[in-house]
């Protein structure tokens, strides 16, 4: 692993960072105080979202509002077994709000029992809804559960139904990204989809890893700008 350093990486670190989705807020005892300062850490570094549960969304679009800093719903958190009505219920409230980017999470109990139709369906649904307000969908496929064959079979769907990304893990799960996994689905589907790396993102040279392979996108919590600011970055 490549460990950066300032000033050489300079340009490398401003690159990981706008692609890096700040999930500080993304905990189940999150506050009020913790949304706002989640929004202003990362309007100060210039992450490139927000992604937050969907009674945080008004809040977060509000405060990021006419920025380069998306707000992120996360639908169907953690285990993605909900109603399909349920999780276009709960994007169409938050995409009202103002929300730009969602990330559903895919029905485990369908997939598992092999219903990818179904698990297909209701992707697209979710795509064609967020499509109307001009946002894109990351189908989220918890790869702590699945063997390559269902990553990849996972993967196949997410490209079918049109998502814009990919993403491994939840971080609620017992999976975390991994080298391997962004490989493998960036091997099969790189040309068709992007990937977002996520789930026990350690570090800014973590994130940085998984950038410098081809991810598009990569999770992160504080500590990445605990990092920064022992590295002396300057937003």
């Amino acid at each position: 692993m490549k460990y950066l350093k300032l000033p050489e990486d300079e340009k490398l670190v401003k690159e990981v960072i706008s692609k890096i989705d700040y999930s500080n807020a993304l905990v189940p005892n999150c506050t009020d105080e913790l949304v706002v300062r989640t929004c202003e850490e990362a309007l100060q570094y210039g992450f490139a979202a927000v992604a937050v549960f969907p009674s945080c969304v008004k809040e977060v679009a509000k405060r990021l509002e006419g920025s380069a800093v998306h707000s992120q719903v996360a639908v169907g958190f953690p285990m993605g077994n909900h109603m399909t009505k349920t999780k276009l219920t709960e994007a169409e409230i938050a995409l009202n709000e103002g929300v730009k980017e969602v990330d559903m999470v895919m029905n485990l109990h369908r997939f598992f029992s092999k219903d990818y139709s179904y698990v297909e369906e209701e992707l697209r649904q979710m795509v064609e809804l967020a499509a109307g307000y001009g946002v894109t969908v990351k189908l989220i496929i918890e790869t702590g559960y699945l063997d390559d064959e269902q990553k990849l079979k996972a993967g196949q769907i997410a490209v079918s139904a049109g998502a814009a990304f990919v993403k491994t893990c939840t971080g609620f799960g017992p999976g975390r990204a991994t080298v391997h996994d962004v490989g493998l689905l960036l091997s099969r589907y790189g040309d068709k989809i992007k990937v977002k790396a996520s789930g026990g993102i350690a570090s800014l040279d973590d994130a940085a890893g998984f950038i410098s392979m081809g991810a598009g996108r990569s999770a992160g919590r504080h500590n990445i700008i605990d990092q920064l600011e022992k590295m002396g970055y300057r937003p």
